[in-house]
């Protein structure tokens, strides 16, 4: 066995979609074929498929993000120490509450897609009940770190980043990408890449499979190789 293929069998891949995101096939294929180059998986929906319509409504977003602590620690607390380098890849809600994840748990690689971008205040508020106006203006001016946890985690983050972003997506507007984009100031390597065409949903399948083939990629060339990229130099693809 090479010294690649042994770093990926070391691996993990915690992946979390956003709420309700209707593309479960679409990751389920992701994980399998993570899963046979080596990478164990554990995927993460919220609201989950097992909650009922109550539930659902109840939901906050302090609730999430320890149900997604919950899952890391269920991924890595069975594996020896050395067998502990955890990769994040989050959709929308998940890729939120996956920067959030990295300021109380180590990620070594972070990909996020269209990741949506939250006040701090009403962080107890169930997220069916956010003022969805009131989150589509805020989304739509540039937010720096000392004024949204999350990019303060962002931040702080040393690791590898892929951010991509849909050109078409009304959800997840080009200023809140872009502010997640600045404040990875000092992750070890940054990459962005822009659907074009594309909206949030990713509706049309060849939108799907430039997100699947830009994924598996980096994963490939980045995450399935960490200890060079902690010396090269952070890459960036307008």
């Amino acid at each position: 066995m090479n010294a690649r293929a042994s770093q990926q069998q070391e691996a993990l891949v915690l992946l979390a979609p956003g709420w309700d995101d209707g593309n479960r096939e679409q990751y389920d294929q992701i994980c399998r074929a993570l899963h046979d180059q080596g990478w164990a998986t554990c995927c993460v929906d919220f609201p989950g498929r097992e909650n009922g319509d109550a539930s659902r409504q109840n939901m906050n977003r302090d609730q999430n993000l320890k149900e997604l602590v919950a899952a890391y620690d269920g991924l890595v607390d069975e594996r020896p120490v050395g067998q502990r380098s955890v990769a994040f890849i989050g959709i929308s809600y998940g890729g939120y509450l996956g920067t959030l994840l990295s300021a109380q748990r180590p990620l070594q690689w972070m990909v996020l897609r269209s990741p949506a971008l939250y006040r701090d205040e009403d962080w107890l508020v169930p997220k069916q009940e956010l003022d969805k106006d009131d989150l589509d203006q805020y989304r739509r001016s540039m937010r720096g770190p000392e004024e949204n946890s999350a990019l303060a985690a962002c931040a702080a983050f040393k690791g590898d980043v892929l951010l991509i972003e849909s050109e078409d997506d009304e959800t997840v507007p080009h200023p809140a990408v872009k502010s997640f984009r600045s404040a990875f100031k000092n992750a070890r390597s940054l990459t962005y890449r822009l659907l074009e065409g594309a909206d949030h949903e990713l509706s049309d399948q060849s939108a799907r499979i430039r997100f699947r083939d830009e994924l598996m990629r980096w994963m490939n060339e980045v995450a399935g190789r960490p200890a060079a990229a902690e010396n090269g130099e952070a890459h960036d693809a307008a």
